[in-house]
């Protein structure tokens, strides 16, 4: 599961940025890190957020916890990095530059700490109470 959640993620990450985008050229501000990457951060978190509590009733359902969150992180790095690439080629005509994808990291790393962190702590269920006889 940490796979479909890992690409999803990448995904969600990748559309983030662009509505991060979209909402930086609307406003018409000079500064377009200072728009783009909150919206994208917070879009990154409730997108994902979403996508949990989506599947929560699901095979697919993401169970929480220090290894498939690390693992739903390291496949949304490289997932979003073979997405990404493809895709820039794709509409862009040429090969993006590495310092492309250094940035989608640099940018994937504190959001998708964030959104796991919070997946974790608001929609991942509780552990059951053990009995005590």
């Amino acid at each position: 599961m940490a796979l479909i959640h890992g690409f999803v993620l990448a995904v969600i990450n990748l559309a983030s940025i662009v509505a991060g985008f979209a909402v930086y050229h609307l406003a018409g501000s000079r500064n377009q890190i200072a728009i783009q990457v909150p919206v994208a951060v917070l879009g990154t978190i409730i997108a994902f957020c979403l996508w949990v509590r989506m599947t929560s009733r699901t095979r697919l359902r993401w169970r929480g916890g220090v290894r498939p969150g690390l693992a739903v992180f390291f496949l949304a790095l490289i997932g979003a990095a073979v997405v990404f690439v493809p895709l820039h080629y794709a509409t862009q005509g040429y090969v993006t530059a590495w310092s492309n994808v250094t940035a989608l990291w640099a940018f994937q790393v504190p959001a998708n700490l964030l959104a796991l962190l919070v997946a974790q702590r608001v929609l991942a269920p509780s552990p059951e109470p053990e009995e005590h006889a």
